[in-house]
């Protein structure tokens, strides 16, 4: 494949090397083509963003980002980082992905995880969920999308509720925390990916773990809170994930208007009216709590 081949070329040139091999791809993710690739008898990551991925992710930010975590050795080590075009080389972690796994049966380790993390004297930038939400709604407007009314319905919904949560303490949060990037290597859990960090709730972390199944973010929930979750407590991870999945929908809708179903034999717009079930069926829930 081509990417493949430019790949080994750029890992050739970084490491000052010539034997280079693609051992295979990573899975997961809508947004980036990363691959496992062995130089000099070493394994690294190379990351090529995808199509408009500068869209959603401020590359000075995430390379700041990885800096500031550093301190948490929670992370693989960046080798390299291009900041024009988002393309990563780090280590790679050798080790079982989460989402490989029996999720659940590793709450305790990931609630003490993000616990270090929530409790760390780390400042991130305001992540600005809300913001961001407007501005994934802007591109697919741009490209001449027009969301339904039902959507917009739900999107007056969770603005109205916002005000419920608005002064919450705000942490330093992953905000993407959803098991395709937590790596497991015996009692080593590694948190990877720090594009999308941010000051936000901490119960924005616990509802990443949604990508998995509603679920799991509510097993995960109980083992952080250290005790059954209060009818509030379920309320706000509800809320949480409900407006993740709004953002989900937005993504794989610009997904959509962009030409990736073609181009990645995926169709997105069933992807989009999939999370916007999700959201709809949270916030239904949530009236009942």
């Amino acid at each position: 494949m081509e990417i493949e081949s430019y790949i080994i070329k750029r890992v050739n040139i970084l490491m000052n090397a010539t034997d280079a091999k693609i051992i295979k791809r990573l899975e997961g993710g809508m947004s980036n083509y990363t691959y496992v690739v062995e130089c000099k008898g070493t394994k690294y990551t190379y990351r090529v963003p995808g199509k408009y991925a500068e869209c959603f992710v401020d590359r000075y930010e995430e390379w700041d980002n990885i800096q500031k975590v550093e301190k948490l050795g929670v992370n693989n080590k960046t080798e390299y980082v291009e900041l024009r075009t988002g393309e990563k080389l780090a280590l790679y972690v050798e080790g079982t992905i989460m989402s490989n796994t029996d999720i659940v049966s590793y709450n305790e380790m990931s609630a003490k995880a993000l616990k270090r993390l929530h409790e760390s004297d780390i400042q991130f930038k305001e992540y600005n969920a809300f913001e961001r939400l407007d501005n994934y709604e802007k591109y697919c407007k741009d490209l001449g999308f027009e969301h339904p009314q039902e959507y917009i319905d739900l999107r007056k919904r969770l603005d109205a509720m916002r005000d419920t949560y608005k002064d919450i303490k705000h942490v330093p949060c992953h905000c993407d925390y959803q098991p395709t990037n937590l790596v497991i290597d015996g009692d080593k859990f590694y948190i990877l990916d720090w594009e999308f960090a941010g000051m936000n709730d901490p119960y924005y972390d616990i509802a990443c773990y949604g990508n998995a199944g509603f679920d799991k973010a509510l097993s995960l929930l109980e083992a952080y809170l250290g005790h059954k979750p209060s009818s509030e407590e379920l309320k706000r991870l509800h809320f949480h994930r409900a407006f993740q999945c709004l953002q989900w929908y937005n993504v794989a809708m610009f997904k959509e208007m962009i030409g990736l179903s073609k181009d990645l034999n995926m169709d997105f717009t069933a992807v989009a009216q999939m999370f916007y079930g999700f959201a709809k069926d949270l916030i239904e829930a949530y009236d009942t709590l």
